[in-house]
């Protein structure tokens, strides 16, 4: 420490002793310098210069094409670009015209200063300013009236300015300020806007018009005073070329190119993802999206045309969200038929609107019951009248279709047995699923929603539910999307296994379906893609979504008001502009497709149930599952039955007698099934009644009352004279039923039939009893109005 102080002290005194060496006026000039840089160290401390620059918002596409430009916040023309941006020439002359000792002088021209004020104090008139460039970026992020005094301050501000930037990055600031008329700034700005092109590809002739535009922007106006910028061009042309900046040939060149300068619009295209893209990067001058130019003309183009054609029948928009699943990058995006079509509301962003998915949901549902190991593709489900604590759902075509394959279920977009398996599945873990996939109206409400989620009862974005069909083309791990290339985050998280995924592909690639479009040209061009379509309520929303391995596409057709078409549905609206899209995709490319995955077997099962065969079973099938996960109880379709030798009377083993009787196999039937069979008149092997003399007491399996639900209130009209219904199921064995209310006997019924009544007002009991005693009790409430 003492060698330190030691130090110091010795170098102080060397100091002091030289400057008390030094003649007066030494000692004056000495502490005049170092006074003025105090003073010049505090003034920059605390008078900042601020290079903020409020620029106009750039979307560019993947090819870094400038695709939408909009206003700055102070509504300039105002176009970020680097020095890497413009073609060199440009800077050459630049610099070489406005500040020739740019490189080296330290913000301010001493020399160039000392002449101007010579010349104008000769002339008694301002001839030369003698401002470098940095005084002119300086003048131009402070404008200053023309004054002596502001003059000193600028120079001071450029020194500034020079403290704080390099050379490079005060030309950058210069080219994005130069004036070019009007609200126009900034070479790239006046390149486009002008010139309809980039800087960097500007002719020798064209860079030199833009080079002296800036002294005299009022006067020389692109576009208006041509004529007077060609001749003040060639004047620069020819003296620049005595400095051997160009050859002879190039000037000669642009000596005789004509000006065809203009005043172009700017670009527009994508306008509804340039506005999505910007209010995510609010602070980002230049923003580079995914969005590949070939893939965007050619979507835009399908749309208009199809829409054009849908029109004539009042359906007048449709959206496209087409994501690349290499990448889970969005690189087609449209929002409407037409941006400026007022008419149709065409500033709707269809594709990030809210809407009613219809039936486009169900795969997802059907992949978390294979995971759940409730079904696999031979799994045989019921289509027959249901009720769920009330909700009874219909078919799309409002008709039933008794027992038939997961598989087919899904292909023909059935709802029943899709509610169904929901109600097994739980609806609380089926939307938590959605939820996490990115559907976030549902996410907000997944303790509420209910049954009907599976149909549409709920609210998505084409873009979401876009995204999260690609999940499926990703082996069932979700992907965050990404609009644009700063987006570094990749969140994953794995919502289906590779093996419930496969599944899912083969089921929604098959034809035997109902929503392949009419046209038949549609029909012969098919894509080999899996695709699944969505109509939601109404006829309000068609829906189309469709991947292969490469990508995923979602359209939606429609009204932004929500008005409804009797003709709409996804099959024949927004699958034919699915099919043209994917056509185009894999134009002339050899098709790939999913590998089977590891994980996912082959079994052979019962038709008859899906189940492994039991000892009954003859009719087998092919079919996937997932060792260790999928359903693996023995097949129970049929049952033993003891009958007599007629077949007229069957037996328990409570009152099975020592001879005379004989096992035979019968149909293991569901009492709904039953039910549907009886009203439909379906013909099927029913067992016989059960013998009379039998003095057993059944306790399971009592009927089930499926009209009317229990715990719920009926409002009716008090003048209408309404009547209530009652309906039940049971299991084969009953032929009778008894019908209570309040706890008196009302009716007998035979199997099938149901039975009216007039209700009193408040709380009834409606109870039920079969011929074997056993006894099902609900209670309703009833409210007349």
């Amino acid at each position: 420490m003492s060698e330190i102080r030691t130090f110091i002290h010795t170098k102080f005194k060397l100091i002091s002793n030289w400057f008390s060496g030094l003649p007066r006026y030494g000692k004056r000039s000495l502490i005049t310098f170092v006074t003025f840089l105090v003073l010049f160290l505090i003034t920059d401390l605390i008078f900042p210069v601020h290079t903020h620059i409020r620029y106009s918002k750039l979307i560019l596409s993947d090819e870094k094409k400038l695709l939408n430009a909009s206003l700055s916040s102070d509504q300039q023309w105002r176009m970020k670009t680097g020095l890497k941006e413009v073609n060199p020439l440009l800077v050459k002359t630049m610099i070489y015209k406005e500040d020739q000792w740019f490189r080296w002088h330290p913000g301010v021209n001493p020399v160039a200063l000392t002449r101007a004020l010579w010349q104008n104090i000769s002339s008694s008139k301002r001839v030369s300013g003698a401002s470098t460039i940095t005084m002119q970026v300086v003048r131009m992020l402070e404008p200053r009236k023309r004054t002596v005094g502001n003059k000193l301050i600028e120079c001071i501000r450029a020194l500034q300015l020079e403290l704080h930037h390099s050379k490079n990055e005060i030309l950058e600031l210069y080219i994005n300020l130069l004036p070019y008329g009007g609200n126009i700034q900034g070479i790239k700005a006046a390149s486009f806007l002008y010139f309809g092109q980039e800087p960097q590809v500007l002719s020798l002739a064209q860079i030199v018009s833009l080079a002296i535009i800036p002294n005299d922007p009022n006067h020389l106006r692109l576009g208006i005073n041509n004529d007077m910028i060609v001749s003040e061009r060639n004047f620069w042309l020819k003296k620049l070329s005595t400095q051997g900046i160009f050859d002879k040939k190039t000037l000669n060149d642009a000596l005789v190119e004509p000006l065809t300068a203009k005043r172009y619009d700017a670009p527009k295209q994508i306008p509804h993802l340039s506005r999505l893209v910007s209010g995510l990067n609010p602070d980002s001058p230049i923003i580079t999206t995914y969005i590949n130019s070939r893939l965007q003309d050619f979507v835009e183009n399908t749309v208009s045309n199809e829409v054009n054609m849908y029109r004539g029948i009042g359906v007048g928009n449709a959206a496209v969200v087409l994501i690349d699943n290499r990448t889970h990058a969005v690189v087609a995006y449209v929002g409407s038929a037409g941006f400026n079509e007022n008419q149709f509301q065409g500033q709707v962003d269809g594709a990030n609107s809210l809407r009613s998915p219809g039936s486009a949901l169900k795969p997802f549902l059907y992949a978390l019951a294979m995971d759940r190991g409730l079904v696999t593709p031979k799994t045989i489900l019921q289509d027959i009248p249901q009720n769920f604590n009330g909700y009874r759902p219909l078919n799309y075509d409002e008709t039933f279709r008794g027992r038939l394959t997961a598989s087919q279920a899904l292909a023909l977009s059935l709802n029943i047995p899709a509610v169904d398996l929901a109600n097994k599945v739980g609806v609380n873990l089926f939307n938590e699923k959605l939820s996490r996939g990115g559907l976030k109206w549902i996410g907000k409400r997944k303790k509420t929603l209910g049954l009907s989620v599976i149909l549409g009862g709920c609210g998505v974005t084409l873009t979401e539910l876009t995204s999260l069909y690609s999940c499926l083309a990703t082996d069932g791990v979700n992907h965050s999307l990404r609009f644009t290339t700063d987006t570094q985050i990749d969140e994953t998280d794995t919502l289906f296994s590779p093996q419930a995924t496969w599944m899912i592909h083969e089921i929604l690639t098959g034809l035997k379906r109902p929503d392949l479009p009419n046209n038949f040209e549609n029909s012969v061009n098919l894509p080999h893609i899996a695709w699944k379509t969505g109509t939601s309520y109404g006829r309000r929303d068609a829906w189309s979504f469709g991947y292969n391995p490469e990508y995923t596409v979602g359209v939606w057709v429609g009204n932004f008001d929500g008005t409804g078409i009797p003709e709409l549905s996804g099959a024949d609206f927004a699958t034919p502009i699915l099919f043209k899209i994917f056509n185009f995709l894999t134009y002339n490319q050899k098709p790939t497709w999913f590998k089977r995955p590891a994980g996912l077997d082959f079994r052979l099962v019962c038709s008859e149930s899906g189940l492994p065969p039991g000892e009954s079973c003859t009719n087998l099938v092919m079919d996937d599952y997932i060792p260790a996960i999928s359903p693996n109880r023995k097949c129970d379709h049929l049952m033993p039955v003891f009958v007599n030798e007629a077949g007229s009377i069957s037996y328990c083993r409570s009152c099975l007698p020592e001879a005379g009787y004989r096992t035979d196999h019968y149909q293991n039937l569901s009492p709904g099934l039953i039910a549907f069979y009886e009203e439909e008149q379906i013909p099927y092997k029913k067992i016989p009644a059960h013998n009379p003399l039998c003095n057993r007491v059944y306790h399971n399996e009592s009927p089930v009352i499926t009209s009317l639900t229990e715990g719920k209130e009926y409002i009716l009209y008090a003048s209408a004279k309404q009547q209530l219904q009652l309906a039940f199921t049971a299991t084969s064995d009953v032929n009778k039923v008894y019908w209570y209310i309040n706890d008196k006997f009302f009716k007998e019924a035979i199997r099938g039939q149901k039975l009216f009544f007039t209700p009193d007002p408040g709380l009834i009991k409606i109870s039920c009893s079969d011929d074997k005693g056993r006894n099902s009790d609900i209670q309703v409430k009833v409210t007349f109005l």
